[in-house]
């Protein structure tokens, strides 16, 4: 019993206190770095600008920061800061849905329109067994962006995605940030 005890660290012997952490200002400014010089994320800033307007920007919730070997593994949530009302933003993503020749039928450029003829398009492809998981899958967008976004003020937040991660990694100007594949991740209020 002597033996155990004296390999085991004493609860006095661990300090976070003795790692240095990034705060989460220098953790969400390695993450906007990464996602302004990614190629394969300029559909996402696309989308970051159409939803949240052009005053819209993205904020990182940092949830967890785990010291690995000289890098920090980081745990977060991806938070749309809207810059504009939700109802503009669907407006105008719904308008880039509906196919140009099917709007200019429409007798009303607005919110409702283009929701009510993305519904019924929806409603057709449901009944073609062909295109079925297609209309389901516009449905289940359609009722998940309404959820999210609608009567959404400006300045409001919306969790787009949850469960993300990176890796930081120090470099000569500050931290490197790249991305880690995480199993829980979740797309919650952006388009399908």
């Amino acid at each position: 019993m002597l033996a155990l005890t004296a390999c085991s660290p004493s609860p006095a012997s661990f300090s976070p206190q003795a790692i240095f952490y990034p705060s989460d200002e220098q953790i969400s400014s390695a993450l906007e770095v990464q996602l302004a010089s990614d190629p394969n994320s300029a559909a996402a800033r696309e989308l970051i600008q159409s939803l949240g307007g052009e005053k819209g920007r993205l904020r990182y919730a940092i949830d967890q920061v785990i010291y690995r070997e000289q890098a920090y593994e980081v745990h977060y949530n991806a938070v749309l800061v809207m810059g504009q009302a939700g109802d503009d933003s669907l407006k105008m993503l719904y308008e880039r849905m509906v196919p140009e020749d099917e709007r200019a039928k429409l007798p009303e450029a607005t919110l409702a329109a283009y929701s009510e003829w993305l519904t019924r398009h929806a409603q057709a492809l449901k009944k073609n067994p062909a295109q079925q998981a297609q209309g389901q899958l516009l449905s289940d967008t359609l009722a998940s962006l309404d959820k999210c976004y609608r009567q959404v003020q400006p300045g409001s937040e919306v969790v787009v995605m949850s469960g993300l991660g990176a890796l930081l990694l120090p470099e000569r100007k500050g931290l490197y940030a790249e991305k880690l594949a995480m199993p829980h991740t979740a797309v919650r209020c952006l388009p399908i």
